[in-house]
């Protein structure tokens, strides 16, 4: 006897189409649930560089403030450094504007010539610059004698830009001495020139003095008289202003015979 099917045409495959689509839909949620996992990684990994990163900019902004504030501890010693750098350019723009008379004393015993006497000598100090030889040109001068008297005060102050000079009155033993004299003062140091006001040969026999005063020299020695001009002192440069001076007083006077007619 034939079996006979008794199940419908349009039902007799189903079984396997079913299996089909039960697995089909098993890798479908297989895969979702993957991407899932993903994503889920994906923002753990962030969440942990965020985290990382904010916590740094939190410590460099902390390092940040602390660095201010040794900064701010340190802002005294800056405006300390930039005051001391003003002082000391200030105080090196007086040294320079200041005329140096030891040293010209100095260099005027160095180059005298022998058989000359010094009988008056006056420094001076002008205002403001002259003509070559002509002195200090106007304005007040600051001058010293070396034979100044004891109540007399000097001021120190020397502004920029004066002319410092010597007056010098004395005598030789003849004429060629007084001009080897005018040759060695040209030597001093700083000297821009040197000019012979007067030389005079005094009466034979009897005794004479310079043009300003002080001791007699040897009778028919000639006297002269000699204006040394120096060069200008130098003039304050830079941004900074030059200190205020004092006001400039005088004193000259006579001085006794300095060396030794030999």
């Amino acid at each position: 006897m034939r079996a006979v099917n008794l199940i419908p045409a349009d039902q007799r495959g189903g079984a396997s189409r079913r299996a089909g689509r039960s697995q089909g839909a098993a890798y479908a949620v297989l895969g979702l649930l993957a991407g899932l996992a993903l994503l889920a990684v994906a923002y753990g990994v962030a969440r942990h560089q965020v985290s990382d990163r904010t916590s740094k900019a939190v410590a460099l902004e902390t390092r940040v403030q602390q660095v201010q504030a040794e900064a701010a501890k340190l802002a005294p010693y800056s405006s300390f450094i930039a005051l001391r750098e003003q002082r000391v350019q200030a105080v090196s723009q007086l040294v320079n504007s200041r005329f140096d008379w030891a040293h010209a004393f100095h260099e005027l015993g160095r180059v005298l010539p022998a058989n000359v006497a010094i009988t008056a000598l006056a420094g001076a100090v002008g205002s403001t610059t002259g003509p070559a030889g002509s002195g200090p040109a106007s304005g007040p001068a600051h001058s010293t004698g070396a034979g100044a008297g004891a109540g007399g005060s000097v001021a120190s102050a020397t502004p920029p830009g004066s002319v410092p000079t010597f007056n010098i009155s004395g005598c030789a033993k003849t004429q060629s001495t007084v001009a080897l004299t005018l040759e060695r003062l040209r030597l001093i140091d700083g000297v821009s020139a040197v000019s012979l006001v007067s030389s005079t040969k005094s009466a034979a026999g009897g005794g004479s003095t310079g043009s300003t005063g002080g001791g007699a020299c040897p009778g028919s020695y000639p006297v002269f008289n000699v204006l040394v001009t120096f060069d200008a002192l130098p003039l304050f440069s830079g941004k900074s202003s030059p200190p205020a001076t004092a006001p400039v007083s005088s004193t000259s006077g006579a001085t006794k015979p300095t060396g030794a007619l030999r």
